[in-house]
C-alpha cells in the first residue's frame, strides 16, 4: 500500500483517502530515552517512532562511528536517531521494528515488520542487530539466507546477528574488506549486504534502488 505522511501536531486525527492512496498523519513527539535526562524530539506515525529516514539523494551517509552512535540529521529530512539511543530503548522493554521502502522504478511502497527488535550495547556487542517474527510484503530482507545468483554463498547476506560497521570501525563479516568503505554508509553489514538503507544510491534486495526509506519502532 502506498502512503503519504503529512506533518501535524494532532496525534489522533485521520485524513480521508485520496486518489494517491491512504493518507496518515506524521507528527512530532518528545521521546524519553532511559538513563538520559532530556527528551528527544522525533517523528511518529500511529505510535511508530521513526529512527531512520532517507528522503533525498544528496545527503552523505558516509559518516564515522561517533555520528551513527549519537545520531544526526533532521527529523524533517534525512535522519538517524542514534545507535546508543536505540540500544537504550530496546533494552528497556520489548520493541517491534517496521521497515518501509519506496522503489524508485515504480514509486510503490513496501514494508517488512518484525515482532521483536533489539540493538546490543556498544562495548560488548557493537550494537548487534537482533530481529525475529516477520510479516510484510518486501521479503524479510534483514534475514536473507539464500545465495545471490547461484554463487553458493548461503547466509552471507543475512543481517540478523551482525554488528554495526562504519568506515572507521570494521565489524562486518567481509574478512579484509570494510563494507562501509566501499558501500558508502554505516550498516549491519555481513558480506556485504542484501539490504542497506544508508548505502550510496540506496539498495534493497541486493540491487533494487529505492527512492525513500524509513525504519520505525514501537513497544510490543
Amino acid at each position: 500500500m502506498r502512503h503519504l505522511y503529512i506533518d501535524t501536531p494532532c496525534a489522533n486525527k485521520y485524513l480521508s483517502a485520496l486518489a494517491t492512496g491512504f493518507v496518515a498523519l506524521k507528527y512530532t513527539v518528545n521521546l524519553h530515552i532511559p538513563t538520559q535526562s532530556n527528551p528527544v524530539p522525533v517523528k511518529s506515525v500511529h505510535g511508530w517512532i521513526i529512527i531512520h529516514q532517507r528522503v533525498s539523494y544528496t545527503f552523505d551517509w558516509q559518516l564515522p562511528w561517533a555520528k551513527y552512535k549519537g545520531g544526526f540529521g533532521s527529523i524533517d529530512a534525512d535522519f538517524w536517531l542514534g545507535l546508543e539511543k536505540v540500544h537504550l530503548l530496546t533494552s528497556s522493554q520489548p520493541y517491534r521494528l517496521r521497515v518501509e521502502v519506496q522503489y524508485r522504478s515504480s514509486s510503490l511502497w513496501y514494508s517488512d515488520e518484525y515482532w521483536s527488535f533489539k540493538i546490543g550495547d556498544e562495548l560488548n556487542d557493537k550494537y548487534r542487530l537482533a530481529v525475529s517474527g516477520y510479516s510484510g510484503d518486501a521479503g524479510d530482507e534483514l534475514r536473507y539466507v539464500s545465495d545471490i545468483g547461484g554463487n553458493g554463498n548461503f547466509g552471507d547476506y543475512n543481517h540478523n546477528g551482525m554488528k554495526f560497521t562504519t568506515y572507521d570501525q570494521d565489524n562486518d563479516g567481509g574478512g579484509g574488506e570494510n563494507c562501509a568503505t566501499s558501500r558508502g554508509g554505516g550498516w549491519w553489514y555481513n558480506r556485504c549486504y542484501w539490504v542497506c538503507l544508508t548505502c550510496a544510491g540506496g539498495h534493497y534486495q541486493g540491487a533494487v534502488l529505492y527512492a525513500e526509506s524509513r525504519m520505525m519502532i514501537k513497544p510490543q
